[in-house]
């Protein structure tokens, strides 16, 4: 006999999904004298500006969710194709390399969907950007730093150093001198005093127009540039540095293997190499531990590119005897924090310690 069924309600908590439309290169704001644009997104030179659609997720129960989203872009609600003129689409970013014309706006909307793949519900994220020209009656201000856009720097060729952000103030064509009544901002990505709040930012010159930045901090930082009159914002760009990791390929040599009578020690080195070439002195940017697995059984046998292991400390009559070594990518040093994130540890004169970070 059959009975009567009982159904399973299955309950998902909704996700909290945020994103935002974030503007490197320069501003969302043209400016048209009756001659030209300030900045010439389709000039020569050009400065076309960058648009990224960044969408988080977070479970209210179990945090932050990992996501992969994809995104079309719109202009005034028309879709925007990879044929669109003034506009190259790679992925949740879209370059823009055309002028608005003089007096006039476009509203750019980002449209971000996902897939739960909990509840299988499908979520979508909008944001929206104008991007207008401004008539102007005299020559307005424009801020160029001397690093500008998205600047990549090797992540296994010396990265951790020291570079400088200068600042350029110009009205129309003329460079500003006299600073007088204006004051330079550098600024995070959360809009913060960098110097106070960031670890890479190093100094900033007595005049505010150089930030000196320490790339040991950084995996992928956007760095902004204000210039205030009083009250009143008259120019901004941006830099955003990223530590950027090439594939590798890697070759183990161990040349005493197979062993021969007499052998008392093996060396043991890797060499590793990307589309660039060989990757000098590995150690700097690799973790490198040398394992060895005696039936099953994984111990740390040194450490480093190079090492010599004594024949007499491994049990050649164990089981599947190997010996490999375990990479792990050396990337930036983060500040140590307690429970509370935004709570730096410091040691006792207030220095903020800091870790180096790994990753596979």
């Amino acid at each position: 006999m059959k009975l009567q069924g009982h159904k399973i309600p299955v309950n998902y908590n909704p996700l909290n999904v945020s994103g935002s439309l974030i503007i490197t290169g320069g501003s969302a704001v043209q400016f048209w004298d009756g001659t030209s644009y300030f900045p010439n997104r389709s000039g020569v030179p050009s400065s076309p500006i960058l648009l990224t659609h960044n969408v988080s997720a977070t479970d209210p129960d179990k945090g932050a969710v990992s996501i992969a989203y994809t995104t079309k872009f719109y202009e005034n609600d028309v879709l925007i194709i990879s044929s669109t003129p003034g506009y190259t689409i790679d992925a949740n970013t879209l370059l823009v390399s055309k002028n608005i014309p003089a007096g006039s706006m476009v509203v750019i909307k980002a449209v971000s969907q996902f897939i739960d793949e909990v509840s299988g519900k499908v979520y979508e994220r909008q944001d929206t950007e104008t991007l207008r020209t401004i008539v102007k009656a005299e020559a307005k201000y424009q801020l160029n730093l001397s690093q500008r856009g998205v600047v990549y720097f090797d992540g296994y060729r010396n990265p951790n150093v020291t570079t400088t952000v200068v600042a350029e103030l110009k009205k129309g064509t003329a460079v500003v001198t006299d600073l007088t009544g204006k004051t330079i901002k550098w600024l995070n990505a959360d809009d913060l005093d960098a110097l106070e709040n960031e670890l890479y930012a190093d100094t900033v010159s007595p005049d505010g127009k150089t930030l000196t930045v320490d790339k040991t901090y950084i995996d992928h930082e956007l760095i902004k540039c204000e210039v205030w009159e009083g009250s009143e914002l008259i120019a901004s760009d941006t830099v955003t540095f990223v530590r950027k990791f090439n594939n590798i390929k890697t070759d183990v040599r161990i040349p005493e293997v197979p062993l021969q009578p007499g052998v008392t020690t093996l060396n043991c080195s890797i060499r590793i190499f990307d589309q660039l070439g060989n990757i000098d002195n590995p150690d700097s940017v690799f973790l490198i531990n040398w394992i060895v697995s005696e039936a099953g059984v994984e111990r740390e046998i040194g450490v480093g590119a190079s090492i010599q292991v004594p024949i007499s400390s491994i049990n050649l009559k164990a089981a599947n005897l190997m010996i490999y070594p375990d990479v792990k990518r050396r990337e930036a040093f983060a500040a140590l924090t307690t429970d509370d994130i935004d709570e730096l540890i410091t040691d006792d004169l207030d220095n903020v310690l800091v870790v180096e970070t790994y990753s596979l």
